[in-house]
């Protein structure tokens, strides 16, 4: 249970036609009858293994439960993943082809189209959705005036852009209370500098730890579009938690006074 009360809202319009999915990692998009998630980094249990931290292999079933309960929700007809669904940088692991595989076999089932964006850990990943008939979107997939990019370096945007969502910067929540501390992942949302809407999405991944954004300055973040193209404090942000459901904490200026 979150340590600070606030509103609870399960369905939330961040912008039209665009919605929290309750307390999910993921945004329903009205127009495109498509759920969008981003870093879900399969095979990241493979890759702590070898570092010497063992985790259960338990990440894909509990995301494949979660896209089960969201698209009972949305009635979604497509899918788009923006960036990182796998975790290794270099060649795809054994865990990683056998997980990619499976994932899509069950999305297929699922939705009518699959949209993947290329992000900075899918080095080979074209090796493995070509042969499952699934094309790789680079450097960002763009319809109906909603441009998704993983976020991971700048992309020259269209004109007739409205709306950018990227990934990439895994935003969490530090919230504390006394001695108590708890880390919650995060949407946040706001305006580009040139007034377009804009949204940075969570990491589906339950094992990702997350980047503490009203903890770390604009200089230590990842994204080079959150750090250039948008007012960082200025974001507001939308707590996600399975249970709990979607919470809004207001601005991330506002956040701030938490690191004590």
């Amino acid at each position: 249970m979150l340590l600070f009360t606030q509103k609870k809202v399960d369905l939330m319009e961040i912008f039209k036609g665009i919605f929290t999915v309750n307390g999910f990692r993921a945004i329903f998009l009205e127009e495109l009858k498509a759920v969008a998630i981003s870093d879900l980094q399969l095979g990241e249990e493979l890759y702590l293994a070898e570092q010497g931290i063992f985790v259960p292999q338990v990440q894909l079933k509990e995301m494949k439960e979660d896209l089960e309960k969201i698209f009972e929700l949305t009635k979604a007809k497509r899918i788009i993943i923006n960036g990182d669904l796998k975790h290794e940088f270099g060649g795809a692991s054994q865990q990683e082809w056998r997980e990619v595989k499976d994932l899509i076999g069950f999305l297929k089932k699922k939705v009518k189209e699959i949209i993947l964006v290329r992000g900075n850990h899918d080095n080979y990943l074209l090796n493995i959705i070509s042969k499952l008939g699934i094309k790789l979107f680079q450097p960002f997939f763009f319809s109906k005036g909603i441009l998704f990019a993983h976020g991971h370096k700048k992309v020259d945007f269209p004109k007739e852009m409205k709306v950018l969502i990227i990934g990439h910067e895994q935003p969490a929540l530090v919230l504390r209370k006394g001695f108590d501390r708890i880390k919650v992942p995060c949407l946040l949302y706001g305006k580009t500098k040139n007034k377009k809407n804009f949204i940075c999405l969570p990491a589906f991944s339950p094992l990702a730890s997350g980047v503490e954004i009203n903890l770390v300055s604009k200089e230590e973040l990842l994204s080079p579009i959150l750090k250039e193209e948008v007012d960082f404090e200025n974001l507001s942000v939308i707590a996600l938690d399975k249970e709990t459901g979607a919470l809004d904490f207001g601005k991330i200026k506002d956040l701030q006074i938490l690191n004590y």
